[in-house]
């Protein structure tokens, strides 16, 4: 049986680890709204006979071929070469194709160059699919019952293309109902733990399968519907593993969706008419950006500041030289003071603050590298929780700012 869809990723960058992926996430997410599976993705780098013996071996086997990548103006952007000799098609010049390329780069003030020219070139009988906002026009063609699509590799200019395009062409290839997936976010526990509460119950589900799929928080539960599976039965077993999430869990659960942690407990915050401000040392603004990477979060994200030495923290926050000097900068209760600090100097309901070693240096054995303070202060109380984070510096900060996050949001969920 044939493939619903496989998708070539194209470059080199990919193989040589220069770049990751920014695309094979989003289109197995979108082609499923249309009642299609992301079967297989291949890689391959910018080699004209490579590109073109792995479109001639992947077009009876699949539905539906996208590639993305190759399409811009350079010598390595090969792809269209590479599929015209799959195919066994000549490239042919467009002229309205070449007419938007000198519109664009006029727009913008600019002229467009001979270098420029490769990109109005396409495959003899190829449908050319616009391009918005880039000079690299995608393109379809249609061979042994496979509808190729070759799209442009910046995600700014992709994604546009498959919403306009591709899923349009791919519904009518498929007619298909969307596929249904659920996912259940959790923070604080561990894949293997989550598994051994919850298996009992994921095991007997006749109608989903089951991804548990870790992240630097916590783990997601991903239901994926069987096919044919009627819809009731689907709504049954999913009601099902939400109820008991919660009631393992409790607040550790804290999305059926696909929202992050730091979305949710804005939307709490601004439900409750409250506000929060945060002092960052550990984290360095990481929490800050997590909450206002959402739109309308002036709501309730009120201020942050990156109280990154000693000074900082004494001048910006109100902390207590002699705290630092009795306890240290990475303690229970220099993070206590800056908690209440940033609370009172922005006028906030709530405070979190950071504090600890990221390393890779810095760590003594009283206070290792990893060691972690998270506090939340409202009025007239703190939380503060002493961890030692696993991993690199990165990993670190990571896993400090989405538990910062999740405190908050059970502080909120303990209030009702």
């Amino acid at each position: 049986m044939r493939n619903d869809v496989e998708v070539i990723l194209v470059g080199d960058e990919l193989l040589r680890g220069e770049r990751s992926d920014a695309h094979l996430v989003f289109l197995s997410r979108a082609t499923r709204r249309i009642g299609a599976r992301v079967r297989r993705a291949h890689v391959v780098g910018d080699d004209v006979a490579s590109i073109a013996a792995l479109v001639a071996e992947r077009l009876p086997l699949t539905r539906a071929l996208v590639l993305t990548g190759g399409l811009g103006p350079t010598d390595d952007d090969v792809t269209r070469e590479g599929v015209a000799e799959a195919i066994g098609l000549p490239l042919e010049f467009s002229e309205d194709a070449w007419q938007s390329i000198v519109h664009f780069m006029e727009s913008r003030g600019r002229e467009a160059s001979d270098t420029n020219r490769r990109q109005a070139y396409f495959p003899r009988g190829a449908a050319v699919l616009p391009n918005s906002v880039g000079t690299a026009a995608g393109f379809r063609v249609d061979v042994s019952d496979c509808a190729v699509f070759v799209l442009p590799g910046p995600p700014m200019e992709l994604r546009p293309m498959v919403d306009a395009h591709v899923l349009p062409a791919m519904d009518s290839i498929f007619g298909r109902p969307p596929v249904r997936v659920e996912m259940f976010r959790t923070n604080g526990i561990t894949e293997s733990q989550l598994f051994e509460l919850l298996a009992p119950d994921t095991t007997r589900l006749e109608h989903h399968t089951v991804s548990w799929l870790p992240t630097l928080g916590g783990v997601d539960v991903v239901l994926t519907q069987r096919t044919g599976a009627e819809p009731a039965r689907l709504d049954a077993e999913c009601e099902h593993i939400h109820g008991r999430l919660s009631e393992l869990i409790g607040n550790r659960y804290y999305e059926r969706g696909d929202r992050p942690i730091s979305r949710v407990t804005g939307e709490l915050l601004a439900a409750r008419g409250e506000t929060v401000a945060v002092a960052e040392s550990l984290t360095g603004g990481s929490i800050a950006r997590y909450f206002t990477d959402h739109a309308g979060s002036s709501a309730h994200f009120l201020a942050g500041a990156v109280t990154y030495s000693n000074q900082s923290k004494t001048d910006l926050l109100g902390v207590r030289a002699e705290t630092i000097d009795a306890f240290g900068a990475v303690s229970e209760e220099t993070c206590t003071e800056m908690a209440h600090g940033i609370r009172r100097r922005a006028k906030a309901t709530w405070g979190i603050a950071t504090t600890g070693i990221a390393g890779p240096a810095g760590g003594t054995p009283h206070k290792p590298v990893g060691l972690t303070f998270i506090g939340v202060a409202w009025e007239g109380g703190v939380q503060v929780k002493r961890m030692i984070l696993p991993g690199d510096r990165a990993t670190v900060r990571t896993r400090a700012s989405h538990t910062a996050i999740w405190l908050l949001y059970d502080q909120l969920r303990r209030r009702g």
